[in-house]
């Protein structure tokens, strides 16, 4: 009780000398000032309460804090914009897809499902992918832009190493269709290291 009491007067204390001046200033400016400088007075009072280690009311200390401002006002009758403190941003989740090495019931490796219908892997090890925005507003492009949008484009070397992993070696192989628009693609003769057939 006798640490309520001190608070107590400490705060009646500080009001008691700030009121003329609050008055005085409150017929010269707005009420939205006059609120301002009382809060601003009343924070160091706050500080000190903490300070002296009154770990009971730190905890009511800050939520007083917290709400002042609209405690003021509603005292006040200044029934405007309310000051609250801005909530914290949510967590952005960035998308991940975990290369499984052994699944619960095989212990096999498993594909990722998304690099299968998104990639596509070429014989001579590299993996060819479309471009994004190929369907989005064509009626706005040009037909030399979407002719650029159907063509494929390489992966480069990391892109593709990490591809090869999350692919089981099943999706490796060398697959054989009919009319296969990808076939003269598979083989990259001109490549020093890519080459299949020996030099004549």
């Amino acid at each position: 009780f006798t640490i309520f009491f001190y608070f107590g007067n400490i705060v009646l204390t500080v009001l008691s000398g700030i009121a003329p001046k609050a008055t005085s200033t409150a017929n010269a400016t707005s009420t939205a000032n006059a609120t301002n400088y009382i809060a601003s007075r009343c924070d160091p009072v706050l500080n000190f309460v903490q300070q002296r280690g009154f770990g009971a009311l730190s905890i009511a200390v800050q939520n007083w804090t917290a709400i002042r401002c609209t405690q003021h006002k509603a005292l006040l009758n200044h029934a405007t914009t309310e000051n609250r403190l801005a909530l914290p941003a949510e967590p952005i989740n960035v998308p991940v897809r975990t290369a499984i090495k052994f699944s619960m019931k095989k212990g096999k490796q498993k594909s990722v499902k998304t690099v299968l219908t998104r990639f596509y892997r070429l014989n001579w090890g590299i993996w060819i992918r479309t471009k994004a925005g190929r369907h989005n507003k064509l009626w706005t492009k040009s037909s030399a832009r979407k002719k650029r949008l159907r063509e494929h484009v390489f992966c480069n070397a990391t892109q593709s190493t990490l591809l090869d992993r999350m692919v089981t070696k099943y999706w490796k192989r060398r697959r054989f269709y009919v009319d296969d628009p990808y076939e003269p693609y598979h083989s990259r003769e001109e490549f020093m290291i890519t080459r299949r057939k020996p030099l004549p």
